[in-house]
Parts: C-alpha cells; sequence; structure tokens
C-alpha cells in the first residue's frame, strides 16, 4: 500500500485526506474507456451490462468532475470531495 504522502504526490488525496477531483476524474476516464471497449450489452468483471444509459451517466459525472478539475490545476482552491 501506498504512503499517505505517496498518495498525496499521485493526487489521490489532498491534504486532508479528502479523495481529490482529479482522482475521481481519472476514475469515471477509466470507465467509459471500459464501457467502450466492452461495447454496448458487454459484461464488466463485475457483472454489470453496458448499456447506453449507463455510458451516457458516466459522461455526464465526467463533465460535472471535469470543470472543478481545470479549477484546481489553474492553481486555484483545492477541490476536494
Amino acid at each position: 500500500m501506498k504512503s499517505r504522502q505517496q498518495m498525496i504526490e499521485d493526487g489521490i488525496y489532498n491534504e486532508n485526506k479528502s479523495v481529490s477531483y482529479t482522482f475521481i476524474a481519472s476514475f469515471y476516464r477509466e470507465q467509459l474507456k471500459k464501457f467502450k471497449k466492452l461495447g454496448i450489452g458487454g459484461i464488466t468483471e463485475n457483472e454489470v451490462i453496458v448499456t447506453p444509459g449507463l455510458i451516457k451517466i458516466t459522461e455526464e459525472r465526467l463533465c460535472t468532475i471535469r470543470p472543478l478539475v481545470t479549477y484546481k490545476k489553474k492553481g486555484e482552491q483545492d477541490g476536494t470531495v
């Protein structure tokens, strides 16, 4: 397991041990890649069937998080969950 400092440096946690928006956004990007690779009707490792609705809601969640990641990267206030 990574140390707390390493997780902060990797962007997983911030100084307050909160999960960072950057980590959440990367999770949704990876999920979208997986869903698109499997295709509609494909089944994930957790036995979830890929549907157009699943892809749409994942894209919407990513779009909600992205502005917060951009905001943080500009050196503004820390965006945490």
